[in-house]
């Protein structure tokens, strides 16, 4: 799974591949995740998804809870995120560029649709004053 914009790799895990990660059971993480201690998303197709900052918190705060017995291999260089913090920054600068470029475009939507808007409130009222006018005029019943 990548991500559009930048074309990176989104760090999402299923409960599988987090356990592998973890060095648990899939139950073990399916626990985590009932009670709240890990946290998980759900995609578009109901199946669990976890970011690997939120794995790696978890497993912090579960070694800090058995008295640092069990191992973070996230902690090493296995992560992305830890390994080269300049690709969130150049991705952050692609994004906020690809969001300046969608306010101006609203903004020039909303110019474009006030100038219609007064387009047509001119062609009403002309045809308000031409139904007027002949509304005026005298009504001849025969032809003759």
């Amino acid at each position: 799974m990548t991500d559009n914009v930048t074309d990176m790799p989104l760090s999402k895990l299923t409960p599988q591949q987090a356990a592998n990660k973890a060095s648990v059971s899939r139950g073990t993480i399916m626990n985590a995740i009932k009670d709240g201690s890990l946290i998980a998303m759900r995609d578009n197709r109901n199946r669990w998804q976890i970011t690997t900052d939120n794995l790696s918190k978890w497993l912090s705060d579960r070694s800090d809870n058995a008295s640092g017995t069990i191992r973070n291999p996230l902690s090493e260089t296995d992560t992305k995120e830890t390994s080269q913090p300049t690709e969130h920054a150049i991705r952050i600068a692609v994004l906020e560029a690809e969001l300046n470029a969608r306010d101006q475009r609203i903004e020039d939507l909303k110019e474009a649709h006030a100038e219609r808007v007064l387009a047509l409130e001119r062609d009403r009222d002309a045809w308000k004053d031409q139904a007027q006018s002949l509304a005026k005029r005298p009504r001849r019943w025969w032809p003759f």
